[in-house]
């Protein structure tokens, strides 16, 4: 076997890849857990030894040279093989299926269901990771992701699952004690509001977009008040404790409707082109435990899947 010639020390080549990913070294340095003085070192040996400028330099971030996007590439493929040579023999990894979703999704619909996932799959180990932002499937930090959005994810494998449906909820004694007939008749209660501010598509979401879409027409509509909620399922918590009407994703809430621990007090529903979405990597994609993962969790999403399991049980 031929010898290997001699490569950058294996930091370096962490803290340009580290770099090239978050365009800053400030960034990397808190990925890496170091200071941007140790990156920009790593850096400045790296294009030393290859007698290469790779990144321009501003006051605020670096960007790759041509030279730099080449090498960047190279390493990030290079990384991804070793992780995975790793994971190969690491005990108990090949077992593992990391799930990440958003907090109310893996509170009130993937939790309750997941049971049965594992009952039908005991040879895996299931990590559920709640959390808003969205998790780096690239950087190996879950196996799969359950998002919430317009889809469909250039460049990831994407199933959806459900489409949005945005309804009002109530606890029945909360109803039962006012007159709720017609959606103008919200108007008159205390509603429940979710923290849509920070999303794209927040004009779509809300209180204000539902009336609209009712067709009520009313001065009170654009002045709505009420507490607000950061994640559906605190504002579903409220609602069950008869503090309003919450208006909610109705996929979150089909539990407790379904055991009547809240109603549709209204029978409308403001509905967009807006869904929830298993997301893995299409290199992945084929993999046996992902691809038993999201043909049981397509299956489960099912809209008469949960009326199924009320027969059974």
């Amino acid at each position: 076997m031929s010898e290997r010639r001699p490569t950058p020390p294996l930091v370096a080549l962490r803290a340009f890849d580290a770099a090239a990913r978050h365009g800053s070294f400030r960034e990397a340095a808190e990925e890496l857990g170091v200071t941007p003085g140790a990156v920009s070192r790593h850096v400045k040996a790296l294009e030393m030894r290859l007698g290469l400028r790779l990144f321009d330099r501003f006051n605020r971030s670096v960007r790759l040279t041509a030279d730099g996007a080449r090498l960047a590439q190279g390493v990030a493929d290079a990384f991804e093989r070793l992780e995975g040579a790793l994971d190969a023999v690491r005990p108990g990894r090949s077992r593992q299926l990391r799930i990440s979703a958003l907090p109310s999704l893996a509170s009130k619909w993937l939790s309750p269901r997941l049971h049965r996932f594992s009952e039908d799959n005991p040879d895996l180990d299931l990590i559920v990771f709640a959390e808003d932002r969205l998790a780096d499937l690239s950087n190996g930090e879950a196996d799969v992701a359950l998002r919430y959005g317009e889809g469909p994810y250039p460049g990831q494998v994407a199933r959806r699952l459900v489409n949005e449906r945005l309804i009002p909820v109530c606890a029945p004694s909360f109803a039962a004690a006012r007159r709720l007939n017609q959606p103008s008749d919200l108007l008159d209660v205390v509603l429940i509001h979710e923290t849509w501010h920070d999303m794209p598509y927040a004009n779509r979401m809300g209180w204000k977009a539902w009336f609209e879409s009712a067709g009520v027409e009313d001065p009170r509509v654009n002045h709505l008040r009420g507490p607000h909620f950061s994640h559906s399922h605190l504002a579903l918590e409220a609602a069950l404790s008869g503090r309003g009407v919450a208006l909610t994703s109705a996929p979150l809430a089909a539990d407790e409707l379904r055991e009547g621990r809240l109603i549709q007090p209204v029978d409308h529903a403001l509905t967009n082109d807006l869904a929830y979405w298993a997301v893995v990597l299409p290199e992945r994609a084929d993999e046996p435990k992902l691809r038993r993962f999201l043909n049981w969790i397509v299956a489960e999403s099912r809209p008469d899947r949960d009326a199924e399991t009320d027969q059974v049980t």
